[in-house]
């Protein structure tokens, strides 16, 4: 079998898995605030999805204030974030989890 054909069935059986059985890096959404998302990885769930959760995880977060914390779930995710603080940003990193879907993304925000 030439190579073209074995990466050409390879292709083929990676476009065949469903979308949410793989891991993706997405691009992350448009921050609503001062500040920005800077990654957006997908596990078992789609980007679109991912990026619903990254917002409303910041809904969650900001809710009370700027330097607020979410503790609800979000979208039916159970989400942990971990995060550095200096006197003008907040520099976060978050885990959200359903089952085996996951979704991670890390932040900064301008205070």
């Amino acid at each position: 079998m030439s190579r073209l054909a074995v990466f050409a069935a390879a292709l083929a059986f990676l476009v065949a898995l469903p979308a949410s059985a793989q891991a993706a890096t997405c691009a992350p959404p448009k921050y609503p605030g001062s500040g920005y998302f800077t990654s957006l990885k997908a596990t078992k769930v789609s980007c679109s999805e991912a990026k619903k959760v990254a917002l409303a995880f910041h809904e969650c977060r900001t809710k009370r204030s700027v330097s607020g914390r979410c503790t609800s779930r979000v979208r039916n995710y159970s989400c942990s974030e971990r995060r550095t603080t200096i006197s003008t940003e907040i520099n976060g990193r978050v885990t959200c989890k359903k089952g085996s879907r996951k979704v991670e993304l890390t932040y900064q925000q301008n205070t």
